[in-house]
């Protein structure tokens, strides 16, 4: 046999060998491509999702609350200044008027026959809103709550500026009823009043 020959002969036992079996699984070969087939996998829905290690965060950062919790345990973080305002009105605008009207009133353009209920509570500037603690408010707009759908894409900051929002609605509303109450009350006086008797000819 000449050297290119046995160079050839060679050239092939090793490459049949790198192709052939390469690892043991249970005492038989695996073939080289088949190998990622027995690597330890799950398939969606096979099994429950794993929870958390006790104790740790989750990779935002951010602590979860349901509705009452956020309402017993948070209160606003921010200081409620011009640029948060601006900030919360802009929010308003672009997640909350479809339902609750841009000033509040509820009536949204998503509100109405055929259409969403035109039920109190899309009025925030009203009574019951305003009982609301900022808490609560934070978690309904984090957790939703019969029609209204959640909305934790908003980053918790932005939440509080939009309580912080809510809350200058508010405060709108109650000047504009006050306004309203005190010119009734004088126009009712005024009708009370007795005219005075002018002195004959």
């Amino acid at each position: 046999m000449t050297a290119r020959a046995a160079a050839a002969v060679l050239l092939t036992a090793l490459a049949a060998g790198a192709c052939d079996d390469q690892i043991k699984h249970i005492e038989q070969r695996t073939p080289l491509f088949s190998t990622m087939s027995w690597q330890p996998s799950i398939e969606a829905f096979e099994e429950r999702a794993r929870m958390p290690v006790p104790g740790t965060m989750p990779i935002d950062g951010e602590r979860t609350y349901d509705l009452l919790a956020a309402d017993s345990m948070l209160s606003s973080p921010i200081a409620g200044t011009g640029a948060d305002l601006a900030r919360g009105e802009e929010l308003f605008v672009q997640f909350c008027t479809p339902c609750h009207g841009p000033a509040g009133a509820g009536d949204g353009s998503v509100v109405g026959l055929n259409r969403i209920p035109d039920i109190p509570l899309l009025n925030i500037r009203g009574e019951l809103t305003r009982g609301y603690t900022d808490g609560y408010i934070w978690g309904l707009i984090t957790n939703g709550r019969g029609l209204m759908p959640a909305y934790p894409r908003i980053p918790a900051e932005d939440r509080w500026v939009l309580v912080a929002h809510v809350r200058r609605l508010q405060a709108e509303a109650m000047a504009e009823e006050a306004a309203a109450a005190a010119e009734a009350e004088a126009a009712a006086d005024s009708a009370t009043e007795t005219p005075g008797t002018g002195g004959g000819r």
